[in-house]
């Protein structure tokens, strides 16, 4: 049997049909489950990261609300909760988990992915091996304040970008258009970030060959931003009320943060704070310094962290 590894399916997870895909050049080496914000779907990306797939067997699961998960799905009404997409994501790491014959997986959460990765944490405990925050979200509401004045810093010397920051005003924001301005620079690549991106085989992503493993089989949806946007809408109240402490501050397995120095959406500090706070076997925070909120494209980067950070740890 080939040690390869290239699949993409439908598991039967909460009553849906949910698109997972598994790659990987060996199959015993140790699995790690990319996890991204609610409404976003990375296994379309499958190809930009896969100079990871030499050390890890990745997971790309393309959670309800998003992807190909939504467009075989596009009767689901079922509130989209964090619980929710915990459970489900438990769920969904224990049919990889038996399908790859091995008990554990490690969790790779990025942005808004990072809050349901905690959850998870607490939803299956007995399911993981050791997580990854990017981008980490832990108090929204004291990042988000950081976020607004690490804005105006970064765009000091641009009269009209300081002009629409200041006339949305400090946080909180009732309004989500006051959300997409602000996204609009604390989402931002930074020069590091622009390059990789630049160098990302991301004709593969637009045109992928015929019958890549990971695009599924079935009709995508007709507007992929009005469906993430959608996603983002229902969650977005717990998101703004989220505090990572009320889960707790104990972990009986490795929790390491690999967050870029210059991200002005989840601020690099609390971050920092959050970490030193934890109990856990290993505690790691990573700063990467030509990163942002985007660091996870810094794949070569992102890479070599991994193998050191994360790697010997569940091998």
């Amino acid at each position: 049997m080939s040690k390869t590894i290239d699949e993409g399916l439908f598991l039967e997870v909460g009553g849906l049909r949910q698109w997972v895909t598994i790659r990987g050049r060996d199959r015993t080496h140790p699995a790690l489950m990319i996890l991204a914000g609610a409404g976003a779907a990375f296994s379309a990306m499958a190809p930009v990261f896969a100079p990871w797939e030499e050390r890890f067997t990745l997971v790309q699961w393309d959670q309800p609300g998003s992807g190909a998960t939504q467009a075989a799905n596009p009767d689901d009404k079922a509130p989209l909760t964090y619980d929710r997409l915990a459970r489900d994501g438990v769920a969904v790491a224990e049919a990889v988990c038996a399908r790859l014959g091995m008990d554990r997986l490690a969790l790779f959460a990025i942005s808004g992915g990072s809050v349901t990765g905690l959850k998870m944490l607490r939803a299956g405990p007995d399911r993981f091996s050791a997580y990854v925050g990017n981008g980490q979200v832990t108090n929204w509401r004291r990042q988000e304040a950081l976020a607004y004045a690490i804005m105006l810093e970064q765009q000091a010397g641009d009269a009209a970008a300081t002009a629409e920051l200041k006339a949305i005003g400090p946080p909180p924001w009732a309004d989500v258009g006051a959300e997409l301005a602000k996204s609009k620079y604390a989402n931002a690549m930074t020069p590091a970030e622009q390059a990789a991106m630049a160098a990302a085989p991301m004709a593969l992503v637009r045109e992928p060959p015929p019958g890549a493993s990971w695009v599924a089989p079935v009709p995508p949806v007709a507007d992929p931003y009005t469906a993430a946007y959608a996603a983002y809408q229902a969650i977005r109240p717990e998101l703004l009320a989220f505090d990572a402490e009320t889960l707790g501050l104990a972990f009986d397995l490795p929790m390491i943060f690999l967050q870029g120095a210059r991200d002005a959406h989840t601020p690099a500090a609390e971050v920092e704070a959050f970490a030193a706070k934890l109990a856990a076997p290993v505690v790691r925070y990573v700063p990467i310094d030509e990163g942002g909120h985007m660091s996870t494209f810094l794949v070569a980067r992102l890479g070599a962290l991994l193998d050191e950070h994360l790697r010997p740890l569940i091998a």
